[in-house]
């Protein structure tokens, strides 16, 4: 596979990751659209886990599928294909990453002044670290 074969690919995978995000968020979100994140932060509401912890499980078991196929060569679940865990990873670190900017908006929002300059510094701020890695890569 070429460079330009490769950045061809990921754009089709990125293509099926928000097509396939735009119809399923459309299922599993609640309030019309106005709660993208409603099923994950369904989990911290229940008290099972922190709402960043249930993204992270949902990644872990695609991961585990995959990582099974890639021992096994076989999926058993025949209805999703490796493909398909891989779209689905995919759109998880958008949410992943979509909640934390969220949530770091919001908390940067409610915050004085002094508050807000500390927080704009430190390593949690998530528009300083998407900054760093767009320079990074």
């Amino acid at each position: 596979m070429t460079r330009d074969e490769l950045l061809d690919f990921h754009v089709h995978v990125c293509e099926d990751a928000r097509n396939l995000m735009n119809l399923k968020n459309r299922d599993y979100a609640g309030g019309g659209g106005e709660e993208p994140f409603a099923n994950f932060t369904r989990c911290e509401a229940m008290g099972i886990c922190e709402t960043e912890a249930g993204f992270l499980v949902r990644v872990i078991d695609k991961v585990s599928r995959m990582s099974s196929f890639l021992r096994s060569g076989k999926m058993h679940v025949e209805d999703e294909s490796f493909y398909d865990a891989i779209i689905d990873v995919v759109n998880y670190m958008v949410l992943l990453g979509a909640y934390v900017k969220d949530k770091d908006e919001d908390s940067t929002e409610s915050l004085g002044e002094t508050e807000r300059r500390e927080t704009e510094s430190s390593d949690w701020n998530f528009s300083e670290q998407t900054h760093v890695m767009h320079h990074q890569v």
